[in-house]
């Protein structure tokens, strides 16, 4: 790996990106004393007092983002406590999980957190995974009969299925080994990850192929496609991944080092 990218994804000066770096590359346990003073400085942090903020605003999206934000950083429930159960909860019973096309990036970020052992979680990671198509992927959800008509047959929603594949790598990191992975990551790689299977030069998405930090249920961004088709499997030797990681260096500038965090993560697995 390139030292320059490590010495500054080690940052003392960003904790939310050392600390997942520390975990996820380096692979230190979490009582390893480099983790625990990560954990600590980040946790004292303005940006996590921003996040707390966040969490206790009424509105579910700024819960959503709040909550995806402490999953991106590497913490953990048990990391932050009190602070989080009581909001976690809450949001699940006013949204019942549906929040548009969020629904599966919000069970990602559960997961990471490390809500998996909850029935109401588990069980609707179970529902709603065994409602993949024969294509490998996911239906759009929207209700709208111009663009939904469930009178006709559709395709999988591109962008839906990107954030699946976010949720089954968690998964999978977890040991839990999902019936649909090997159907979800030959979704991506028979179209090279983000191209039309009748014409390689047309991504299924424009924002398939662009980067985002913060991510959101739209624009998830390469980075966390290659990362998570890496975690289950996907050889970085194949033409899938080669094509991922060049489009990931298209990316790679010096504002922008940012946004390859997750595709260096990559190289681990």
């Amino acid at each position: 790996m390139d030292e320059n990218i490590l010495e500054w994804l080690l940052s003392d000066d960003t904790p939310e990106v050392r600390l997942r770096t520390l975990k996820e590359y380096q692979k230190l346990s979490d009582d390893n004393p480099k983790v625990i003073e990560c954990k600590s400085k980040l946790l004292q942090s303005k940006i996590y007092e921003r996040g707390l903020k966040k969490l206790k605003k009424d509105k579910p999206w700024e819960k959503f983002d709040a909550i995806m934000a402490f999953a991106e950083w590497g913490l953990t429930k048990e990391d932050i406590g009190s602070d989080i159960d009581e909001d976690v909860f809450s949001l699940i019973q006013s949204t019942g999980f549906k929040m548009l096309c969020g629904e599966p990036y919000l069970l990602r970020n559960l997961v990471k957190l490390g809500y998996y052992q909850e029935d109401i979680v588990k069980d609707e990671i179970s529902c709603m995974l065994g409602k993949i198509k024969e294509d490998g992927g996911f239906g759009c959800i929207s209700s709208n009969k111009k663009i939904n008509d469930p009178k006709k047959r559709h395709k999988s929603c591109a962008r839906l299925t990107v954030e699946y594949l976010l949720l089954v790598a968690e998964l999978h990191l977890l040991g839990i080994e999902c019936g649909c992975e090997n159907a979800l990551v030959h979704y991506f790689t028979k179209r090279n990850i983000f191209y039309r299977t009748d014409n390689r030069e047309i991504p299924m998405v424009d924002v398939m192929l662009e980067t985002f930090y913060p991510s959101d249920p739209i624009k998830v961004g390469v980075q966390n496609i290659v990362y998570a088709l890496r975690v289950l499997g996907c050889p970085g030797e194949s033409e899938a991944m080669q094509t991922g990681y060049e489009r990931g260096k298209t990316h790679n500038f010096p504002a922008a080092q940012h946004r390859l965090y997750l595709p260096v993560l990559s190289t681990c697995f």
